[in-house]
């Protein structure tokens, strides 16, 4: 009996203190994953208010401007760099958190979502704060996994679905001429044209569509390059040239649908996710004319690939 006088305070205090040891006074709030994206891409994400909001899809709440998950509402603030601050608030307490992102690899970016509550001394409301904050925590994880899908894919993004291809063993023919102003579609295709015939001389045939680069020089006028890819080898002359493409090299590609101007921004927005992932190109961008610009006049409905080689 006096033993067990001793044992049960001795207990009863071993049990608060582990309490509090196991809910201590600033409770932290953490959810992470590896989002396989670039750190830039994820940096543009937070710092664009319109790409944040729609990432968040029908979670988001227009009229209120609040973002809504099991009943806790999120209210981002200002990105700041590769941070952005979200007020969350649920039915028993306000607090603040954060959303980071940082590289791991060149193709892979942490994005953390924490948060810190500072709690009380009294048991009731520590425990209580420590519910609602295992609330929130399932609420940052299923928002954090919807960004994710949403960040994952290029096209949210930067407009047009990236992708990375490997060239295959292929040869290219190409020829290049001077023009004050911008190639028409009948000098281009006039331009192909003529190499068909010299591969056709040869008894060999285009494997693909025309590829056009259009290059401004510093002399106010454009140096325009066409060129057929063809399996085999070919003789050169003063005007035709003969490469071969690097097997296994890497290039973006980007299929645009549109006229020139669309086929522009695709162009700007391929750069922008060459720069995004920090890797430097090699050789200069071309596009691959996948509709035949003669018989489709509707420049509206022209199917182009952009590549841009990659190292």
């Amino acid at each position: 009996m006096k033993y067990l006088k001793i044992a049960i305070p001795v207990v009863l205090f071993a049990s608060i203190g582990l309490f509090y040891f196991l809910i201590p006074s600033t409770i932290k709030i953490s959810t992470f994953l590896v989002s396989n994206t670039h750190e830039l891409t994820a940096i543009r994400l937070l710092n664009d208010p319109s790409l944040f909001i729609k990432s968040m899809s029908k979670h988001y709440d227009s009229n209120r401007h609040k973002i809504i998950m099991d009943d806790i509402e999120f209210t981002p603030n200002a990105a700041l760099s590769n941070i952005i601050e979200i007020d969350v608030a649920t039915k028993a307490l306000q607090t603040k958190s954060f959303i980071t992102a940082n590289g791991v690899t060149k193709e892979t970016a942490a994005i953390h979502w924490f948060a810190e509550i500072k709690t009380s001394w009294n048991p009731i409301q520590r425990w209580n704060d420590y519910q609602e904050a295992v609330k929130i925590k399932k609420a940052t994880a299923k928002l954090l996994g919807q960004l994710n899908n949403f960040v994952e894919q290029p096209a949210n993004i930067y407009g047009w679905d990236v992708k990375e291809i490997t060239l295959k063993d292929t040869t290219l023919i190409s020829t290049k001429f001077i023009s004050k102003q911008l190639p028409t579609t009948a000098q281009i295709y006039s331009v192909a044209d003529a190499l068909t015939q010299y591969l056709n001389s040869f008894h060999k045939q285009a494997a693909n569509d025309p590829m056009v680069t259009v290059l401004e020089n510093p002399t106010n006028d454009y140096t325009i390059m066409v060129g057929l890819s063809f399996n085999g080898t070919l003789p050169e002359t003063a005007n035709y040239k003969i490469k071969r493409m690097p097997t296994n090299g890497k290039m973006y590609v980007a299929d645009i649908i549109g006229g020139p101007a669309t086929i522009q921004n695709g162009y700007a927005a391929l750069k922008t996710y060459l720069l995004d992932s920090k890797r430097p190109s090699p050789a200069v961008p071309f596009e691959l004319l996948k509709t035949d610009r003669r018989r489709l006049t509707d420049t509206s409905k022209w199917e182009t690939r952009i590549y841009y080689p990659v190292m």
